[in-house]
């Protein structure tokens, strides 16, 4: 009776716990990991990705992405660069993901508020003007599940999907598509040059293909193609996938955007 007593006040404690430890650097909670790995079930895990392509936010050149990551804030609390003064360092930058790991944040369940905030820095000090906020989006995470919240065109909210996968068979991995590309009537097909398939057809603007498990037995070439063409767009040379491991392949860039032409990337889930 006492360990359930005791059990039932460490859930009861995490928020609390949890903002106060987002003043640390890492801004990852460290403190509360062995607890969180040891209680899946209390908390909600969420991965953030940056595909938003304009290199101007609200018409004004110094809110430039090419020299400025964002802040992340969860209900007016900092997720990263909690203190760092650098507009670069540990700030969530195009074609960046958050945590810039395999890990996800460990986040408390609920409903969620979060703002995208241009990490703006005068006097060592995080200092936001106005016009800094992207945007501003209500996500409902729920306990014991994974997340991934993109950011993408158009800029209106963000993009959530459930990373809902399973832990692929000895020897095998598993991937998804989702495709984010800014040429908002385009539709792609994913290849395999190892496997001689489509591993994905006819996918559009802000649609997911969910997991789908294969062996590992060697180096791949990935192709984005225009869907039902030849037509290469993008690819990913050397995809070596690890057995038992998760990947999310995703389309990002827009036509016409310097330096972020459309193109197909990855991140590992597990």
């Amino acid at each position: 009776m006492r360990k359930t007593h005791i059990k039932l006040l460490l859930l009861a404690l995490i928020p609390v716990i949890i903002f106060s430890c987002v003043k640390e650097t890492d801004d990852n909670l460290d403190r509360l990991e062995k607890f969180y790995l040891n209680n899946p079930e209390a908390i909600s895990q969420v991965k953030f990705i940056h595909a938003y392509t304009p290199l101007i936010l609200g018409g004004a050149p110094a809110q430039s992405t090419t020299t400025m990551g964002f802040r992340i804030l969860m209900d007016g609390n900092k997720i990263n660069g909690a203190s760092n003064t650098s507009v670069t360092t540990n700030t969530f930058m195009y074609g960046g993901i958050y945590p810039p790991t395999i890990a996800y944040s460990f986040l408390p369940p609920g409903a969620r508020n979060f703002k995208f905030v241009m990490n703006r820095v005068a006097n060592n000090a995080f200092t936001p003007v106005t016009g800094d906020e992207y945007l501003s989006t209500n996500v409902n995470l729920a306990a014991g599940k994974r997340y991934s919240i993109f950011i993408a065109d158009p800029y209106s909210t963000a993009y959530t999907v459930e990373d809902n996968f399973a832990v692929p068979p000895l020897n095998q991995f598993g991937l998804r598509f989702i495709n984010l590309c800014g040429d908002v009537a385009s539709r792609f097909d994913v290849t395999s040059t190892r496997l001689g398939i489509k591993l994905f057809s006819n996918v559009g603007y802000q649609e997911m293909r969910d997991y789908v498990y294969f062996g590992t037995t060697a180096t791949d070439t990935i192709y984005l193609k225009t869907a039902g063409t030849n037509t290469v767009i993008s690819q990913i040379n050397g995809f070596l996938p690890g057995a038992q491991k998760v990947y999310t392949l995703y389309a990002r860039g827009k036509t016409g955007v310097a330096g972020r032409t459309p193109s197909i990337t990855f991140y590992t889930n597990r």
